[in-house]
């Protein structure tokens, strides 16, 4: 998976790293048990054969989490339906998917701001996080984006701002530059609209929020 880091201070009882990974599971763990440093490192999670963590967030033991998978369906919950965890346990359940497909974006959604979903032929929307009711940790989730023969599946999915812009990267070695606002807002169960044009066998393979202080 991608490495994430999270700018931590203090580290106190009051807040939690939590964790998803690729196969739908998720962990909640208190932050202090990440304070005493190691040169090797502190293990955050037991990851089972073939599986990755794919997202991380500090949380406040009260917020929603949102499970996008690449399937297109996508899962609200709410953090304190997981208990707190070790650093050696494995985690619990978070989203249940069919085997072919796997889970892409952890989400901790906000009143500020939109769901950008992005799929491999080109193809996406903004949703207000609004339109993702909370449910039962656990299930198989509700449709974010259609995933459709003409959209593929979904590669990526992240709050964004209006004024924010993003960076989309091709199987083909092209990186496109996209503003937010010029992409369409459309309601959950929908199939979006072209982002970017693609050619022959090209696929999108991610999508990034461009940080302007790493610019």
């Amino acid at each position: 998976g991608l490495p994430s880091m999270l700018p931590v201070s203090p580290f106190d009882d009051e807040r939690f790293i939590f964790m998803a990974t690729s196969n739908g599971t998720v962990k909640k763990t208190s932050i202090v048990n990440f304070a005493r440093q190691r040169s090797v490192g502190l293990k955050a999670i037991e990851l089972d054969e073939g599986d990755e963590l794919i997202g991380t967030a500090i949380t406040d033991g009260s917020r929603d989490v949102m499970l996008v998978s690449n399937s297109g369906k996508t899962i609200r919950f709410k953090e304190s339906d997981v208990r707190a965890m070790g650093r050696a346990a494995r985690g619990v359940r978070g989203i249940r998917m069919s085997k072919e497909f796997k889970m892409i974006s952890l989400i901790i959604p906000s009143s500020e701001k939109q769901i950008l979903t992005v799929s491999e032929n080109g193809y996406g929307k903004k949703t207000s996080h609004t339109d993702y009711r909370v449910t039962n940790r656990g299930g198989k989730g509700i449709i974010g984006i259609i995933n459709s023969p003409r959209n593929g599946n979904i590669t990526s999915s992240f709050p964004v701002f209006e004024g924010d812009e993003i960076l989309i990267s091709t199987n083909k070695g092209r990186v496109i530059r996209v503003a937010v606002k010029e992409i369409r807002t459309a309601g959950r169960n929908t199939q979006g609209v072209r982002i970017i044009k693609l050619s022959g066998e090209e696929k999108v393979v991610s999508a990034i929020k461009i940080d302007d202080n790493l610019i």
